[in-house]
C-alpha cells in the first residue's frame, strides 16, 4: 500500500510539472512544420519518462507520436493534454494511435473556442482598459494586463484536471472500444482539416475573363468548376510528396520557389 501511495504521489507531482511546463513554454516553439508539437512533447516529457521508465522503446514511440503536428489555443490545450495523460497512463503504447487521432480531432474545434473565449473577448475588454490607462501615464494598466493574462492561464488548471478525468473515464468505460473511437475521431479530424483547406491555402490566379459587362477572375471561373480546386490540388500534391518520404522542410522550400516563379510568370496574382 505504501509503494502504491508513493507512486501515486509521484505521478501527481509529475502531472503538475507537465502543466507548469506548458504554462511557461506552450507557445515558445511555433514553426511551420510542427507548429506547437515540440512544446507539447517537451511539456509531456516528465509524464512520459515516468510512464515508460521500464520501456525505453515505448518512450521513443510515444515521443515520436507527440512530436507530430499540433496547433491549438494554448489556453485550452491543457484539456487535450489531460485527456492524453488519462488514456496513456493506463493504455500506454496501445492507445497512441487513438491519442493522435483525438489530438487531431479536438485541436480544431477547441482552437476556435479558446481564441474566442480566452483571447478575443478578454483581450479586447481589458486590453482597451489597460491601453487607455497606460496612455494617461498610469502603470496600473500594465498590472491589469499581466494579471488578466495569468488569470486566463490559471484557468488551464481546472481544464487540465477535467481532461485527466475525461481520459481516465474514457478508458474505464470503453476500454475495449478504443479502435472504434480512434477511427471515428480520425474521420472527424480529417473532416476538420479538409474543411480548413480552402480558408488556409490561398492561391489567386492572375488572369481574368472579360466579355461585355461581365468580368470574372480566374479563381471565380475555377470555383464554378469545383470550389477550392487549387487549394485541393496543392494539398494533394503536398500529401503525395509526404507519402514519398520527402522532408516537410524541402516541401516548404519547393512551394516558396514555385510561388515565386509563378508570380514572375504572372500565373498567380
Amino acid at each position: 500500500m505504501k509503494m502504491s501511495k508513493d507512486k501515486s504521489t509521484k505521478l501527481d507531482k509529475t502531472k503538475k510539472r507537465v502543466l507548469w511546463r506548458w504554462f511557461l513554454n506552450g507557445g515558445a516553439s511555433l514553426n511551420y512544420e510542427r507548429m506547437m508539437g515540440l512544446a507539447y512533447t517537451y511539456s509531456m516529457l516528465p509524464f512520459l519518462k515516468e510512464t515508460y521508465k521500464d520501456d525505453p522503446e515505448g518512450l521513443k514511440k510515444s515521443v515520436k507520436t507527440h512530436l507530430q503536428f499540433y496547433n491549438c489555443s494554448p489556453y485550452v490545450s491543457p484539456y487535450v493534454m489531460g485527456i492524453n495523460i488519462g488514456i496513456e497512463e493506463k493504455e500506454k503504447t496501445k492507445a497512441l494511435d487513438a491519442i493522435a487521432s483525438l489530438k487531431t480531432g479536438l485541436m480544431g474545434p477547441l482552437a476556435g473556442l479558446g481564441d474566442s473565449v480566452f483571447v478575443v473577448i478578454p483581450w479586447t475588454i481589458f486590453g482597451a482598459i489597460a491601453a487607455n490607462m497606460a496612455l494617461e501615464g498610469s502603470f496600473v494598466g500594465i498590472g491589469i494586463w499581466v494579471l488578466v493574462t495569468w488569470i486566463l492561464k490559471a484557468l488551464g488548471y481546472p481544464l487540465y484536471k477535467a481532461g485527466i478525468a475525461s481520459g481516465t473515464s474514457l478508458v474505464t468505460s470503453i476500454e475495449k472500444r478504443l479502435k472504434a473511437i480512434k477511427e471515428c475521431v480520425a474521420i472527424l479530424g480529417l473532416m476538420v482539416v479538409g474543411a480548413l483547406i480552402p480558408t488556409v491555402v490561398k492561391a489567386n490566379v492572375a488572369f481574368t475573363f472579360t466579355q461585355g459587362d461581365l468580368t470574372m477572375t480566374g479563381n471565380e471561373i475555377l470555383n464554378q468548376i469545383l470550389p477550392g480546386l487549387i487549394p485541393a490540388a496543392v494539398v494533394f500534391g503536398v500529401y503525395s510528396l509526404l507519402g514519398k518520404k520527402v522532408k516537410p522542410v524541402y516541401i516548404i522550400l519547393l512551394i516558396i520557389v514555385i510561388s515565386i516563379v509563378f508570380k514572375l510568370l504572372n500565373i498567380l496574382g
